[in-house]
């Protein structure tokens, strides 16, 4: 049976294209062309329609400023503030579709912010107003004597139209390895004999603490709660992989598998004979599904270490880092301290947190001074909506690695400037005398001031 042979003359199409290529065009687009392009088009205008959307049901959120002021001896440990970040992620919600594709909604954020301004330190929340509540609920459960109040942004104190007075440097942080692998988390900070806890924290305090009038510095910590469970089978798929690759090496070599082979079998003999009960020993062994038990420390430590991140409830995030002062207090040096303190976090073997030079505002080469104008702005603007949209890719971290970079300061860090309460809230007395229940209705409210 001959074949079908199909000869295609593209000479014209061609000779056409070079002469009035809008024709062209037409013509793919009309012979089957749209198939591609119909599907992009309506694709593109499905994903601007969602996210006009979702701009307009952000901007109908109220959001408030809340400082946080804690006792000065405090002895509560980061695990405190894990517990918050745990209380906090009850913002969680799973939107219907007519909330999602209808109304915009998507997860509502909280900031928590670590700022110095001149030297004066203060930690604050930034929440949607409907859930002040829950945070300050959250934040007096476990530091009871702790001061909360309402302030005004301190963001809009600095002009975006660089370059002007003031100079700016930041970036935004970025994990050194992959989302289930953990950073360096605060139970790795106490001492294992003396139980003493070296915060992390008390460098970025301190330097934050030398800061001169003029000099401001802002660490900025968005936080969402993730429903996406990608990132933990992803845990899982690693935890597998790595308990199973000493099951899985060891083939090949030079002589292949006939040798590999040949070699157990030899092996098994001589235990056999020299070793009685090796044999039984062998295959009590091969009976587990892993050898994890025959891992050295540091790669079950690994294992283990994943397998705690995994475990607990996590958070999408966007770590950001500001330094600005005025061009006559500018010191380029506060940044390497800050980048320093951070990278106490990291370990070689884990992940890290490191600049993300994609979004830092140094540039090297090339229209220096307008791609620097132009990183500057993008900054701030996404630090100052406190975007989650705005720059890189978003970290994934859990309650134990969020409390690590972000917490309050134990009794033992002495940055002085660090805004603490300077008395301790007290309790009413438990028997206090009230009124009858027949003239309880009698006492009329105060007016509303």
């Amino acid at each position: 049976m001959p074949l079908l042979q199909l000869v295609i003359d593209v000479s014209g199409i061609t000779a056409t294209s070079f002469s009035n290529p809008f024709a062209t065009a037409a013509f793919l687009f009309i012979n089957g062309g749209w198939v591609i392009v119909v599907p992009a088009i309506l694709w593109g205008l499905w994903q601007a329609y969602v996210l006009y959307i979702q701009l307009r049901y952000d901007a109908s959120i109220e959001f408030i400023l809340l400082a946080i002021d804690v006792p000065k001896e405090n002895e509560q440990s980061p695990k405190a503030v894990e517990q918050i970040f745990a209380h906090l992620s009850g913002i969680q919600k799973k939107a219907n579709l007519v909330e999602r594709f209808i109304h915009g909604y998507n997860q509502q954020s909280f900031s928590l912010e670590l700022v110095s301004i001149g030297g004066y330190i203060q930690f604050i929340i930034r929440t949607p107003k409907e859930h002040r509540d829950l945070v300050e609920a959250a934040v007096y459960a476990q530091y009871p004597d702790a001061e909360i109040s309402e302030i005004d942004d301190y963001v809009p104190q600095l002009k975006p139209d660089f370059p002007n007075e003031y100079n700016l440097w930041g970036t935004e942080f970025k994990l050194t390895g992959a989302p289930p692998k953990p950073i360096r988390t605060y139970p790795s900070f106490e001492h294992t004999l003396s139980q003493k806890f070296l915060d992390p924290m008390a460098s970025t305090l301190e330097i934050m603490s030398r800061l001169r009038p003029g000099e401001q510095i802002w660490l900025q910590l968005n936080v969402t709660p993730t429903l996406d469970d990608r990132w933990r089978e992803a845990g899982e798929r690693l935890i597998r992989k790595l308990i199973k690759a000493k099951v899985e090496q060891g083939g090949g070599g030079v002589l292949g598998l006939p040798g590999n082979v040949a070699l157990g079998t030899y092996e098994t003999l001589t235990r056999t004979l020299f070793e009685p009960g090796a044999e039984e020993r062998k295959q009590d062994t091969s009976k587990f599904p892993t050898l994890m038990q025959h891992l050295p420390p540091n790669e079950k430590a690994v294992v283990e270490s994943i397998g705690i991140k995994i475990s607990k409830i996590a958070y999408e995030a966007k770590f950001r880092f500001i330094y600005f002062a005025h061009r006559s207090v500018f010191d380029k040096s506060r940044v390497p301290a800050v980048v320093g303190a951070i990278k106490q976090l990291n370990t070689l073997d884990l992940n890290g947190l490191i600049p993300n030079k994609k979004i830092s505002t140094k540039i090297d080469y090339f229209m220096i001074r307008t791609r620097e104008r132009w990183r500057k702005a993008k900054l701030y603007y996404g630090y100052r909506a406190r975007s989650m949209r705005r720059g890189q890719k978003k970290l994934v971290l859990n309650v134990e690695e969020l409390a690590t970079i972000y917490h309050f300061p134990v009794m033992d860090v002495k940055a002085p400037l660090v805004k603490r309460t300077e008395s301790k809230r007290s309790e009413p007395p438990l028997a206090l005398p009230v009124a009858p229940p027949e003239i309880q209705g009698a006492v009329e409210a105060p007016p509303p001031r």
